[in-house]
């Protein structure tokens, strides 16, 4: 697709922007001549290194590299127009044989013009911020509404698979977005659910993007190693709701949160969740653990509550199913309370696959009984770890166990967070490494054995997880965190292979003498 640059800059004010232009140089003095507005666009780029002639390459400010430093590579690589915050200096100009915009907010006129240049985007977006829960909640909404007719985008990638390779990004970049839906939309989907970080939003990257619904699942510690404070965290998700709806959007809240009045006061308009009994709540719900799963009670406003077992552990699965009806019911025009009622019931029979990947999920079980699981779970924060443990404690006969750890490059503060976490309602608990990163793997542990002292410590993580299930007995439950769905651990600068599911069904094959799986012995 190509467009020119007489249209992309009609699109930008047709948005609002006002677009300062500057064409190139004249006689290579630095004076500015008049630009081509036929000069075709071939593509639009933030990496220097992918710049071709033809394309837009666009200099965006960022929390660690500034894309300005830049321009002068891709002019040499022969962008035929510059996006920038400033105007071209004379070196630049002598170089420029294109065409150069200057904006204030090149993040937001670039995500606005990704939108249009790699459409059309499907019908109806619908987004969902919160710091746990985001990556289950686009998952249950994407089934719900119909695969065929709905793409999610967010931790697991772009579903369904195939269309576009994202980059692993809660948020992906708006280019890489853009061209995600595009691709959902010409495979014929018309609605599509996207998590939306605390970074994506404060970076711009989902400026492009009108949402026509809109749910938050909870507010916890977690990113404060860049947002600083809990305030600016929570800034940053709230504007998910303050700018990015289209008129008449709906909010999926329960309005047991705080969060829930401060939206209220915007004057948004709030589709309520709540307790079973609630006269306000527009979806009311309950959980209780059983042996092999959950069962869920929903009741419709002015309706009688209905049960469903659902092939899921922890009751905080339950929550993420609420906030997930509650979006398709006000994120897709069809999707009745009957119609949704019956679409799940039809997610619960045997042989469909309900859970999210690497969330409570279980991969394999001891082979005596009464069968004690080994859940793998994504919870990577003090209070995603705390709540996975919680929900665990249901499902288990005898120990709770957890195999966990904290990140290197992130916020140092929530470490021994963590360890506190697991001291408070695991039974046993072992601290290993999870992405190190760039730091010293001991003083990460160390950080967080000084919120769990009584833990065992062993930094290889797969000797990690053998340990943990030679010690489990037939009755335990253990509860692997931190991971969930990757696929790498990260160490110094290299990812390496590693799966913590794969890993333990390994273990386990040599430890009890067969592969067992996460669905026997229910």
């Amino acid at each position: 697709m190509t467009h020119s640059v007489q249209t992309l800059l009609q699109w930008l004010r047709e948005d609002g922007f006002s677009p300062e232009v500057n064409g190139p140089a004249a006689d290579g003095t630095g004076a500015v001549a008049a630009i081509d507005p036929d000069t075709v666009i071939t593509r639009l780029c933030i990496d220097s290194r992918a710049v071709t002639r033809g394309s837009l390459f666009a200099a965006l400010p960022g929390h660690q590299v500034d894309g300005h430093s830049f321009i002068a590579r891709a002019l040499e690589a022969g962008a035929a127009c510059v996006l920038a915050q400033r105007p071209p200096q004379d070196d630049e100009k002598a170089a420029l044989s294109g065409c150069w915009i200057t904006l204030d907010y090149s993040p937001r006129a670039l995500a606005r013009l990704a939108a249009r240049f790699y459409g059309p985007l499907p019908e109806r977006l619908i987004g969902v911020t919160g710091t746990n829960g985001k990556t289950s909640v686009a998952h249950f909404t994407r089934l719900l509404l119909d695969p065929a007719r709905c793409a999610s985008i967010g931790t697991l990638g772009l579903r369904p698979e195939g269309l576009f390779a994202l980059p692993s990004l809660t948020s992906p970049d708006a280019l890489s977005l853009a061209q995600a839906l595009g691709a959902a939309a010409g495979a014929g989907m018309d609605h599509a659910v996207l998590e939306a970080s605390s970074h994506g939003l404060e970076q711009g990257r989902l400026a492009g993007l009108d949402f026509t619904a809109a749910g938050f699942t909870h507010l916890s510690r977690d990113h404060l190693d860049y947002h600083e404070t809990m305030d600016a965290y929570w800034q940053a998700k709230r504007s998910l709701f303050t700018r990015h709806l289209t008129p008449g959007a709906r909010v999926v809240v329960d309005e047991r949160l705080p969060q829930a009045r401060e939206l209220a006061a915007l004057g948004l308009d709030l589709f309520r969740l709540g307790a079973l009994g609630s006269e306000t709540a527009d979806l009311a719900y309950a959980a209780r653990p059983r042996s092999g799963g959950l069962t869920l009670q929903l009741a419709w406003k002015g309706e009688q509550a209905k049960d469903f077992d659902l092939p899921l552990f922890g009751t905080f699965q339950v929550e993420n199913i609420a906030v997930a009806m509650g979006l398709a019911r006000v994120g897709s025009a069809d999707a009745t309370p009957e119609a949704l009622d019956a679409r799940l019931a039809g997610l619960t029979q045997a042989g469909t696959t309900l859970g999210v990947p690497g969330r409570m999920m279980p991969v394999t079980h001891h082979p005596e009984a009464p069968h004690g699981r080994v859940l793998i779970d994504y919870a990577h924060t003090p209070d995603a770890l705390a709540t996975a443990l919680q929900a665990a404690r249901p499902h288990c006969e005898g120990r709770l166990m957890v195999v966990f750890g904290a990140g290197g490059d992130r916020d140092p503060g929530k470490r021994v967070l963590m360890g506190e976490a697991a001291a408070q309602f695991a039974d046993w608990s072992l601290i290993t490494d999870d992405n190190p990163r760039s730091e010293d793997p001991s003083a990460i542990r160390a950080a967080v054995r000084r919120g769990a002292p009584k833990a065992l410590e062993v930094g290889d993580r797969a000797d990690a997880i053998a340990a943990a299930l030679a010690a489990m007995a037939p009755e335990d439950l253990l509860l692997i965190a931190g991971k969930g769905h990757e696929t790498g651990q990260v160490v110094g600068a290299t990812t390496l292979p590693f799966d913590d599911a794969e890993q333990t069904r390994q273990a386990a094959a040599a430890l009890w003498g067969s592969s067992t799986n996460g669905g026997a012995g229910s």
